[in-house]
């Protein structure tokens, strides 16, 4: 099936095809249970390394679908409506244009890809087929929303200014100084933490504002983690943004470890306006609990009602029946990925960097 267009008159149920599940398998199991989507198979290519095919093996027995290693004859086989692109992010890329060419509607897992060139692939191959791209982000968050509602509404004036801290705690191995032995695959191609989850708080800028980041100032270290030293990948950093319209921004972010916070981490943002202020905590409502029986890695203060995933679906289900952009479209995630290669080149030559243009 090719979808012109706007894709108006999509049917009921989306079929969908999950692209390799090697990546966040979050994404394929919230579609498994949107009522508008349904999916058929997982899909892989058949050169990849045994482990991969493992980890789709899994995820094709979590969803009670087949394992297909042939993407194309997945295509073929189920004429599926949807792809689900969620590999390594090296194959972010490839198998998104595949899916475009297919003329298939993707949502994909962050980071968007590994170069600001494979960004552009994609977004050609999209904008050709003429078919919706979702890229996963929180912005569905209730308390994202509601800002973006006091910002629109004018409830602080102009924004100036804009911090974000984003701290996930979670692990990633072995501490450093720990003097504790790791066992890291060989093959192992980690990314840090302005990679992998910068999306994030640069997603809720780009969403609350709706201006380009022109240039950035970062700091990039190993602080944590020993597999992240070994290989010169940060996982603190701190930058510093000049956006349009004059409005200065500013992150933290990093992988801080389980042990260092009582629920997922800690994810706020502080915007000042012409006329006041706005202070977010983004991972509210939660309920916090305390009792004995609890594990060490259980999470103390827990979210409720939050069901972003969801929300996140409803987008982009929106945007196949309408024909309108996602909340975060390809143009979205190159705008991303090219801040956060700027930042790390600014981290690694202690240099003000300019972010360069779609």
């Amino acid at each position: 099936m090719r979808c012109q267009g706007s894709c108006m008159g999509a049917p009921d149920v989306l079929r969908v095809v999950v692209f390799s599940g090697c990546g966040h398998g979050v994404i394929a199991q919230t579609l498994a249970v949107h009522p508008r989507f349904e999916v058929v198979a997982v899909a892989d290519d058949d050169a990849i390394p045994d482990q991969m095919h493992q980890r789709n093996k899994t995820m094709a027995r979590s969803l009670g679908v087949p394992y297909i290693r042939d993407v194309a004859a997945a295509i073929q086989r189920f004429q599926p409506h949807v792809a689900c692109v969620s590999p390594e992010t090296a194959r972010n890329a490839d198998l998104s244009v595949r899916a475009a060419d297919a003329g298939l509607h993707i949502i994909q897992d962050k980071p968007m890809a590994a170069s600001v060139e494979e960004c552009d692939r994609i977004i050609a191959a999209v904008e050709q087929a003429e078919v919706r791209f979702s890229l996963w982000n929180r912005n569905t968050f209730p308390t994202i929303r509601h800002a973006r509602r006091l910002l629109t509404a004018g409830t602080i004036g102009q924004p100036r200014a804009i911090h974000v801290d984003f701290y996930f705690a979670k692990d990633a191995g072995v501490l450093i100084d720990s003097g504790e032995s790791e066992d890291v695959p060989a093959d192992w191609r980690g990314h840090g933490e302005l990679t992998v989850e910068g999306i994030y708080p640069l997603a809720y800028i780009r969403y609350l504002l709706g201006v380009e980041v022109q240039r950035v100032f970062a700091r990039t270290t190993s602080h944590f983690f020993q597999k992240h030293a070994d290989r010169g990948l940060e996982d603190l950093a701190t930058v510093t943004l000049e956006l349009e319209r004059g409005i200065v921004g500013s992150l933290c972010i990093g992988r801080i470890g389980r042990a260092s916070h009582p629920n997922l981490g800690e994810l706020k943002l502080h915007i000042l306006g012409s006329g006041g202020a706005i202070v977010v905590s983004e991972p509210r409502p939660e309920v916090a609990v305390y009792a004995r029986g609890l594990k060490p890695a259980d999470y103390r203060h827990r979210r409720i009602g939050v069901r972003y995933e969801h929300r996140l679906l409803d987008d982009f289900e929106h945007a196949i029946d309408t024909g309108g952009a996602a909340m975060l479209d390809a143009r979205d995630g190159r705008a991303i990925v090219a801040t956060v290669s700027a930042a790390l080149e600014s981290g690694r030559t202690g240099q003000t960097v300019e972010v360069p243009a779609a």
